[in-house]
């Protein structure tokens, strides 16, 4: 049974992953590394026909394969398809909340408006192992408990500490 053809939509997104590759190839050839579609899909874990079929709308992208993309662009998903990044923030909430979380959040989180410097800290943390994932985490709530316990104090603090100024900030 043959393929179904792309929607429009699915053909944008073709493109605007292709234009984010040759931008890929560009800083590269620029660095003096590998630039091809070979060493692309290396990265990316699939074949190079693969990678050509994706890139030029042959085959549409998913969710999965939309984040590997992302991973080796170092580009959030929504830069080349919005679609399949509000595909991507449904399962990432589906899959990071307890039923009571998912009851007592009706939020849904938006990843896909995230900051480059944020993606960039998921991106790295992906990379770490599971040790290393834990103690990023353990390191992060002593951090926001420190955090939390520095403005408890500075709001309990009587209005005159709070703006007492420095010795070198006097005049």
């Amino acid at each position: 049974m043959p393929a179904l053809p792309l929607t429009p939509e699915q053909k944008e997104d073709a493109a605007r992953l292709k234009s984010l590759f040759r931008e890929w190839q560009a800083e590269q050839k620029e660095k003096g590394d590998a630039y091809s579609q070979d060493s692309f899909s290396d990265l990316l874990g699939f074949g190079q026909s693969a990678l050509s079929q994706y890139l030029n709308g042959k085959i549409p992208l998913n969710p999965t394969v939309a984040a590997k993309f992302s991973r080796v662009l170092k580009r959030p998903i929504c830069d080349f398809s919005k679609a399949i990044a509000e595909q991507a923030s449904e399962i990432a909430l589906a899959t990071n909340l307890t039923p009571q979380e998912s009851v007592s959040n009706p939020g849904k989180l938006d990843i896909t408006e995230l900051s480059k410097p944020e993606i960039q800290l998921i991106l790295m943390f992906r990379e770490l192992g599971q040790s290393q994932q834990s103690e990023v985490l353990r390191l992060t709530q002593v951090f926001h408990q420190s955090s939390k316990e520095d403005k408890r104090i500075s709001a309990s603090a009587p209005s005159s500490v709070r703006t007492k100024r420095s010795p070198a900030n006097a005049k």
